[in-house]
């Protein structure tokens, strides 16, 4: 695709520059047109009839109407040598042979598909590959690969009778002609009836079993196969370098096993307020995003003396509440609706985001987890120090070992988790703030104007044209809102 629109761009010198009117103001065009990417038309050295003629070319090309092109640059070529304007007709000329040689290498080999969508399916137990073939006019337009799940290990009939459903429910174009296995072939007519009448006109879905149709179909076939070969590999690859890490990590905590559930905490503020805490989880080495969780921070633990933010304090805090939360989640029955799995699993690591402060205050909650064999570390970000419970200096583990990054895997997200949370309560609460006294502003408009706006601090700068300019926001309250926002700012 991006050699076609490479080519594209040679021949029919369309514009990349963004806006609804480019151009320079100078009056010069720039280097695009030099270089012959681009036709000027920001400048007026192509007219408005040429270059809505050339974008026309391109639309007809994408869409598979190689013919339609190749014959309408055949015939400008023509008409250019007749009326003996020769550097048109040499431009056009070139075009053709460009057209021509891609066309060539894209040819499907016989001649004989014309214009079809040829479909192959491949199924390995509980994953599935759909490899979609566009053939327009003889030519290999495009490609595409889809991974599917398969969880009740279906047939590869059932597998691509949905998909076929699927993919041309969300498909922008659908040709007459769709050639799928034979594993189809009763249900080939059921197929065709539903994609006609979602087509307008008659769709043939044929399982090709001789010709070049079934040789491309077979081709479709192999590529399924082998996609599902190179992902299982990618995917045991991926398994065989997480199962390392975490053998790297076990040994250098010296913990007996593998730490196979590793907990990441980290606590996050802005000058005392909204602060919160986060607890993500990794499991066999990757994130398992159903078990985070996040918390407000209440600040029990804090010195009366102290009215800022004291991380030890929060940290914990929070640790508290996780073994508190286990303790009372751990002899409930699976089958309990207040059962959260997340806190009834006893982790193998605890991971604490900071340095040998942020570990001795998680150490004071943690004892009954310590007793229960869970590890406890912390990570101090700045020269990535590991540090463990009764030693004062940091572990020699190399920031840049598999182990040493596996930790820095769970600070990071378990920061960025942290991050997310506090930007969401810090948002809701200034913009909450600011709405609730605006006049003119119930439920319905807040919800319109943070649609709108996307953010807080877009909201409050915005001009008064943007206020009024709001749907469903009547003209005198926005004037009214800028009003008010310029007062008490």
């Amino acid at each position: 695709m991006r050699e076609t629109l490479d080519l594209l761009g040679k021949l029919f010198q369309f514009r990349t520059c963004e806006g609804a009117e480019p151009g320079r103001r100078s009056g010069s065009p720039c280097l695009d047109y030099y270089i012959k990417r681009c036709g000027a038309p920001c400048v007026g050295h192509v007219s408005r009839d040429e270059y809505r003629r050339n974008i026309d070319a391109i639309v007809d090309f994408l869409c598979g109407r190689y013919r339609q092109v190749e014959r309408e640059e055949r015939e400008k070529m023509e008409a250019a040598a007749s009326a003996e304007e020769f550097e048109r007709a040499a431009m056009h000329r070139d075009r053709l042979k460009a057209i021509r040689s891609l066309f060539e290498r894209q040819r499907v080999a016989g001649g004989s598909v014309g214009t079809a969508d040829l479909i192959g399916v491949a199924v390995e137990g509980a994953d599935a590959n759909a490899q979609v073939f566009q053939v327009r006019d003889g030519i290999l337009a495009e490609r595409q690969s889809f991974y599917l799940e398969n969880q009740a290990e279906r047939e590869p009939a059932e597998v691509a009778e949905e998909f076929i459903g699927q993919y041309y429910s969300a498909s922008p174009s659908m040709p007459r002609t769709i050639v799928v296995g034979p594993y189809l072939r009763d249900r080939a007519p059921v197929i065709a009836e539903a994609l006609s009448e979602r087509r307008g006109s008659p769709v043939e879905v044929r399982p090709a079993e001789r010709g070049d149709k079934r040789r491309l179909r077979e081709l479709a076939e192999r590529n399924a196969r082998l996609a599902l070969d190179q992902d299982r590999l990618r995917r045991e690859h991926r398994r065989q370098r997480r199962v390392e890490s975490l053998a790297a990590l076990s040994e250098a905590l010296g913990m007996e096993e593998l730490p196979v559930r590793i907990e990441g905490f980290d606590i996050s503020n802005l000058g005392g307020e909204h602060t919160v805490a986060s607890m993500v989880v990794f499991e066999g080495g990757a994130t398992k995003k159903s078990d985070y969780r996040r918390f407000r921070v209440r600040g029990d633990l804090r010195a009366e003396e102290n009215g800022g933010p004291d991380d030890f304090a929060s940290i914990e805090e929070v640790l508290s509440r996780r073994l508190n939360r286990y303790l009372e989640q751990v002899d409930l029955s699976p089958h309990d609706g207040k059962r959260d799995e997340s806190f009834a699993s006893l982790p193998s690591l605890i991971v604490i985001d900071g340095g040998k402060g942020q570990l001795a205050a998680g150490m004071r909650a943690l004892a009954p987890f310590a007793e229960r064999g869970v590890t406890v570390v912390s990570l101090a970000k700045r020269l990535e120090e590991v540090y463990v419970p009764d030693r004062p200096a940091p572990l020699d583990l190399p920031a840049e070992s598999e182990a040493s990054r596996l930790l820095q895997r769970v600070r990071d997200e378990a920061h960025r988790f942290a991050i997310e949370h506090h930007r969401g309560r810090r948002d809701r609460a200034m913009t909450g703030s600011v709405l609730d006294d605006l006049p003119g502003v119930g439920p319905v408009r807040k919800r319109a104007l943070l649609q709108h706006f996307g953010s807080p601090e877009r909201f409050l700068a915005a001009t008064r044209e943007e206020l009024e300019a709001v749907p469903g926001l009547p003209g005198k309250v926005g004037r009214e809102i800028h009003e008010q926002l310029n007062r008490t700012s």
